[in-house]
């Protein structure tokens, strides 16, 4: 009896719902309003379908969906925040809140898509930060007809909004029940077409995420505050479908957005030495733990080849310092990259050059997505898949793995490895031969406890012991080329993807700070032919790839394939950068600005000194003097956009 009397409820709630979106004139008008708003928001965003490519149907029909579907979905979150209010005002007050909530969001929309027209990226705390310091106009002239034209655009916008709500409450306040019938009809088709297409963009960008549809996610960065849906994890646990599927990507480069690299590489037969490249990565392993106790081979290593002593990597997070290692560009672009599956010229450079590959690593490359980066092009190279292993018994068999791979490959051609261990990553593995430093925490961290300043020793002995462990497997690897007779001619660089913080500067782990502690990294190269030498200026990940380019033969300026400088080179660096998932940093000698990379966050930049992390007081002051360096920036984090 209880539940049929719920029965009776829920039907009884949902018949009011009905009558009120049916029947009550102020809902009608307000739906209407927010179809109108999709309409103008759509306008003002057109300018963007050009970066789109829409060459075909299925191209043009995958851009136009999640395009109507965003703004639609943007309006309506809009109109959700002012329904409540607006429905207890009166009609004068009322009017005057609807229409100032969404004139003030088609302002943003007209900025933004201003910005992205000139620097290919959405409004950000950088720009924000460029174009509203005092003195901007020395290095940004905005003209007085950017005001004019935009003060224009937004009395137009008021103007429509004003007259449209206006009418639209007066004809649904005077019409007979006949045209209201009419007119609820079509509007109620109307907003569940809309509705159907925000499902359809959702799960479409699902698909195309699950098979590679290059078509499909290549326009995850291309609307305003857009918000790409994906289901990997379900679909593999519940759907059993197989999400890693490299060899079915197809890369249409014609319709990327994507200039990269800047122009066709030229290849000079003279210039290649035909050396092996090996790339050896270390999770997590920061600048202060090559020393003679926690890494005591490749300490005595570093001796007898090029230490790069003020090193930093291009992220604070494994996957934008590697995608800096392999790419050499900002960390900002990692989000286009995945979402076109574009492979980085260094591989595809090497694969023209008939080289022969082999990559291992301890964690699966298919988070980071390097499988569908990086690597999209050699997925038959990849070893990332031991079942049944932990941590330790993975860096141990990608170290036999490769050690195997260098005894017993033919030598007809050269190669390049790529290794990367991750026994230092939390919670910092070791097997029990390996204990150096002592006591330490169990395996099983338990973060309302360990992480606390006072047990923080017994988490960091770990660390160090698992950098201890990765450090006897380097030196086996490196005898291995040694006793194969072709350690002269292989190019050996030795690095760690970040840092890893113990609250020297008052955080824990990574991805929280862009100090050094998080950020700085040893690297060692074996240059064969060079002797040792210790080098003590900038030098950053995005060098790396220069760095090899140069020395297999190619004499494009680095300029169109990287935003680094050969490590080989001498000449002084302002500045290097550095990104996470939604931030991204400036690091001069003295100061380091963080910025959101995201709209979402506009307000967030904080400027903090170099040395200790302490933050500036007034950093207005100091990003007034660094408006021309932070415009810089700016353009690079564009400028390998079509």
């Amino acid at each position: 009896m209880q539940m049929f009397f719920h029965i009776i409820k829920c039907f009884m709630i949902s018949d009011k719902i009905r009558k009120i979106t049916t029947k009550d004139p102020f809902f009608l008008s307000f739906s209407a309003f927010v179809a109108f708003n999709t309409v103008i928001s759509c306008i003002l965003s057109f300018p963007l379908l050009r970066y789109a490519s829409m060459n075909s149907f299925f191209s043009a029909f995958t851009t136009l969906i999640p395009f109507i579907a965003n703004y639609f979905l943007l309006n309506l979150v809009v109109g959700l925040i002012i329904y409540l209010p607006s429905r207890l005002m009166n009609g004068k007050y009322s009017l005057l809140l609807m229409t100032a909530a969404f004139s003030l969001f088609h302002a943003f929309i007209l900025i933004d898509v201003r910005i992205y027209t000139i620097f290919r990226f959405h409004i950000n705390s950088l720009v924000i930060n460029v174009i509203s310091t005092e003195g901007a106009g020395d290095s940004v002239a905005l003209g007085a007809g950017t005001y004019i034209s935009f003060l224009i655009k937004m009395i137009v916008i008021i103007s429509t909004n004003v007259i449209a709500l206006s009418f639209i409450r007066k004809k649904i306040s005077s019409w007979d029940l006949k045209y209201l019938t009419i007119f609820k009809r079509y509007l109620i088709t109307v907003i569940w077409v809309l509705i159907s297409l925000v499902v359809t963009d959702k799960l479409m960008f699902a698909y195309g995420d699950l098979f590679n549809k290059i078509t499909i996610t290549k326009n995850a960065k291309l609307f305003t505050l857009y918000q790409p849906f994906t289901m990997k994890q379900f679909a593999a646990d519940v759907l059993k479908i197989n999400v890693n599927r490299e060899d079915s990507i197809t890369m249409p480069l014609e319709s990327s957005t994507l200039n990269y690299p800047k122009e066709d590489l030229k290849f000079d037969p003279a210039r290649n030495k035909g050396w092996n490249i090996l790339i050896i990565v270390i999770d997590g392993l920061r600048f202060d733990m090559l020393n003679k106790d926690t890494m005591p081979n490749l300490w005595e290593y570093s001796k007898n080849n090029l230490y790069y002593k003020n090193h930093y990597s291009g992220g604070n997070g494994t996957r934008f310092g590697i995608f800096s290692i392999l790419y050499g560009i900002h960390g900002s672009y990692w989000h286009n990259f995945l979402a076109q599956r574009r492979s980085a010229v260094i591989i595809d450079s090497l694969i023209d050059l008939d080289y022969d590959f082999k990559i291992l690593s301890s964690t699966r490359l298919t988070f980071p997505e390097f499988r569908k980066t990086a690597f999209i092009k050699i997925p038959e190279h990849i070893e990332d898949n031991f079942p049944g292993l932990d941590t330790v018994s993975r860096d141990l068999t990608i170290t036999n793995r490769l050690t195997d791979f260098i005894s017993t490959r033919k030598r007809d051609r050269p190669f390049f490895g790529f290794v990367f261990f991750d026994a230092p990553h939390q919670p910092y593995h070791f097997p029990s031969t390996m204990e150096k430093y002592s006591p330490v925490s169990s395996t099983k961290i338990i973060y309302f406890k360990d992480i606390g300043k006072g047990n923080i020793h017994l988490l960091k002995n770990r660390y160090q012991n698992a950098i201890f462990y990765n450090d006897s497997l380097i030196k086996r690897i490196i005898s291995s080329l040694e006793d194969n007779g072709i350690a002269d001619n292989t190019l050996i660089i030795i690095t760690g993807d970040h840092g890893e913080e113990f609250y020297e500067n008052g955080h824990f782990g990574h991805t929280s700070a862009f100090n050094d502690y998080q950020l700085k990294t040893p690297l060692i190269m074996h240059l064969p032919g060079k002797g040792p030498g210790t080098i003590n200026r900038l030098t950053s990940h995005l060098d790396i790839v220069p760095t090899v380019m140069n020395i297999i033969g190619f004499s494009n300026p680095e300029s169109a394939y990287s935003q680094g400088t050969s490590l080989l080179s001498s000449g002084p660096v302002r500045y290097i950068t550095a990104s996470k998932w939604d931030k991204s940093a400036i690091i001069d000698s003295d100061n380091i600005i963080s910025f959101s990379t995201e709209t979402y966050n506009l307000g967030s930049i904080e400027v903090r000194n170099r040395h200790d992390y302490s933050q500036v007081e007034d950093h207005r002051i100091l990003i007034k003097e660094k408006r021309k360096l932070m415009v810089d920036v700016s353009i690079r984090m564009s400028e390998f956009y079509k």
